[in-house]
């Protein structure tokens, strides 16, 4: 049987957890993380966030240009209304100007197509104006679009597919973007095998590499799945130690609490310039966070709704501060609880919530407790309640905000 041991130095005293916002705080002053940059062609480009400004090379529309389906004519004739156009020529008297298309010198305004009407053989059989014509009507005037060495880009933008069109009609064929970060994740545990094995007594599924991994390529990091770990200190170090080698940010899974065999976070509490364990925020308490060699790591607990929590405030924190970007908020919506929400002090809590249409009325707000089954939590939670410090109790039928779960970043 094995034995009890007190764990040393900070192991979880509940007199030196720390609130999340304290914890982020704690890593990002201590990272000095200086990202590098990348050239990449415009179709790789999207999602990323660009390292510098960007300027026009081009001037659109390099004339001026049609700006809408119609028919150029010269102002001059249609001062004093429809003239006769009985013996209208094309290209001589009229000319057809498509949408952003140029045309002859000889013409000043666009009138609408639908103002026209044609025979067969293209003679012009009415010209009906709905408004009186004015004078360069329908025209758009040379660099409406784009003007160059006019600033498409800035420094810290994120590359969205608008932005790719827009660097596209720059003449802009690369742009330099920040490298993405590239985050390790260690999943450790002597139960855990790998996703598609068939799992016998006393072992369990490695399943929360796939979640983290999209988690963190959603957020523009790179994500690095490492071999399983079983809970051998010397294997845990080195393990540890290779992956501070080649990433930017380290994510350890599991052995955070105080079981027997829960060496990571006193590897780390050894291995740290900064250490944290214990957080106040439910799940997850048992989070360690420290910087090793200069970089963030990640304890992250083992249970996967803990995992995400504890993923979501921090290992996010650290991808957008990355990129210089501001955390993005979650959209939210006011929900009407259909039951109490509890909570110990003085601590944060995230609550998954099933959120439902009440009609014309608003939302409902059915709090998931920690009992539900993680089958079940899948097919039903869309939303988040983060309780905060300072309340216990939230009554059935107040009101609460309610962070919709799906439309993250």
């Amino acid at each position: 049987m094995a034995r009890l041991s007190q764990k040393p130095g900070h192991y979880l005293q509940r007199d030196q957890y720390a609130t999340r916002a304290e914890t982020i705080n704690a890593l990002l002053e201590r990272w000095n993380l200086t990202p590098d940059t990348e050239l990449l062609p415009l179709n790789h480009a999207e999602g990323r966030v660009s390292a510098e400004d960007v300027y026009s090379c081009n001037t659109l529309p390099v004339c001026r240009a049609a700006g809408g389906d119609g028919v150029a004519v010269r102002f001059a004739d249609f001062e004093k209304g429809v003239p006769d156009f009985s013996d209208w020529k094309e290209n001589v008297d009229y000319a057809p100007a498509d949408m952003g298309d140029d045309f002859d010198d000889t013409f000043d305004t666009v009138l609408w197509i639908e103002e026209f009407t044609f025979d067969e053989n293209g003679k012009i059989l009415a010209i009906e104006p709905e408004e009186p014509v004015k004078k360069g009507q329908l025209v758009r005037p040379q660099g409406a679009t784009l003007k160059k060495e006019e600033q498409v880009l800035k420094k810290g933008d994120m590359i969205t597919p608008f932005r790719l069109g827009l660097l596209a009609a720059a003449g802009i064929q690369e742009v330099k973007v920040v490298r993405q970060p590239k985050i390790a994740y260690i999943p450790t545990g002597s139960e855990l095998i790998s996703p598609g094995q068939i799992p016998a007594r006393g072992q369990n599924i490695e399943s929360n590499g796939l979640m983290i991994s999209a988690f963190c390529r959603r957020w523009g990091a790179e994500a690095v799945c490492m071999p399983i770990v079983a809970d051998q200190k010397a294997w845990l170090e080195t393990a540890l130690n290779k992956a501070l080698e080649t990433a930017d940010i380290v994510l350890l899974n599991g052995g955070s609490s105080m079981g027997t065999e829960d060496y990571t976070s006193t590897l780390l509490e050894n291995r740290a310039d900064y250490f944290q364990h214990g957080v106040r925020c439910i799940p997850g308490i048992p989070v360690a966070v420290a910087v090793v060699d200069g970089k963030p790591v990640i304890n992250l607990p083992g249970p996967p709704y803990a995992a995400f929590c504890a993923l979501d405030w921090c290992a996010r924190a650290l991808v957008y501060h990355w990129y210089g970007q501001p955390l993005p908020q979650r959209r939210r919506v006011k929900a009407v609880l259909e039951q109490p929400i509890q909570k110990p002090e003085p601590h944060e809590m995230y609550v998954r919530i099933e959120l439902q249409k009440d009609g014309e009325k608003g939302f409902t707000a059915a709090p998931m407790p920690m009992e539900v089954r993680f089958a079940q939590a899948a097919e039903r939670w869309n939303g988040l309640f983060i309780a905060p410090i300072g309340r216990s109790k939230w009554e059935a039928g107040s009101e609460i905000d309610v962070e919709l779960l799906y439309t993250d970043c």
